[in-house]
């Protein structure tokens, strides 16, 4: 794939650009709740098409040892650096725009519920941030996520990468973003049987309007992005297993 190609890749998966910074966050009201809780359909044809398709693909899956859930940032990792990360039997459920609530709504997709994968791999919530919710939604919205991989597939070992740095200088809702991804970290302590991806921040945190880890966005992905999210994994699934 070419770079002019994988840039419009990427621009056509719709991950929202971002929404003007809040200098300080008031507390979550219902609706926010709702929004970023409520099961709802990928609101995009191009998304509702990818999430019917990798829905078939799951139906027709017996032997997924890891699921990978997320946006974009997810969809667009290569197969290849997937596989050395998790091995061959993985499957990338990942659709472009996702929040949390467009996976809520595929996680009660009755197809997933014949995968029974060990490890499950979350990275969502960048596009909530960008599009101007509360990080205290956010935060829950993952919460919600968690507690349904676990009843669909009775807590499998979970990876998660919090919400990635973005923006120019890796600046936008910086703070916000480094808040939320601890509140997330402690979740997951309380959970067990889980891992926190740290060493991700460190590794694609940009000092300069355009790092070659990112495309021209500054939220996505590019190749060398994914080698140090792969990096970064693999270090924290080694940690894991060792004693």
């Amino acid at each position: 794939m070419t770079r002019g190609t994988y840039v419009a890749a990427v621009l056509a998966l719709g991950l929202l650009y971002p929404a003007r910074a809040r200098a300080t966050e008031a507390p979550c009201d219902v609706a926010d709740l709702a929004v970023a809780t409520f099961p709802v359909p990928p609101q995009s044809a191009t998304a509702y098409r990818r999430a019917q398709q990798i829905g078939d693909m799951a139906g027709r899956t017996r032997d997924a040892d890891a699921a990978l859930l997320g946006d974009s940032l997810t969809q667009l990792w290569p197969d290849s650096s997937v596989q050395e990360v998790f091995g061959p039997n993985v499957l990338n459920l990942g659709v472009g725009g996702d929040r949390t609530q467009n996976v809520l709504w595929r996680l009660q997709d009755e197809r997933y519920a014949r995968l029974s994968p060990r490890t499950v791999f979350l990275m969502i919530g960048t596009n909530g941030l960008g599009s101007g919710d509360k990080t205290c939604a956010i935060r829950e919205g993952i919460r919600r996520i968690v507690e349904r991989i676990d009843t669909l597939w009775h807590k499998p070992f979970l990876v998660v990468v919090g919400i990635l740095p973005r923006g120019r200088k890796s600046s936008f809702r910086d703070a916000e973003r480094v808040s939320l991804n601890g509140e997330v970290r402690g979740l997951l302590r309380e959970r067990g049987h889980a891992v926190m991806v740290d060493a991700a921040e460190a590794a694609l945190r940009c000092e300069e309007d355009q790092c070659a880890s990112f495309t021209p966005d500054m939220v996505h992905l590019a190749p060398p992005g994914y080698a140090a999210l792969g990096a970064a994994v693999r270090s924290a699934l080694d940690a894991a297993k060792t004693p």
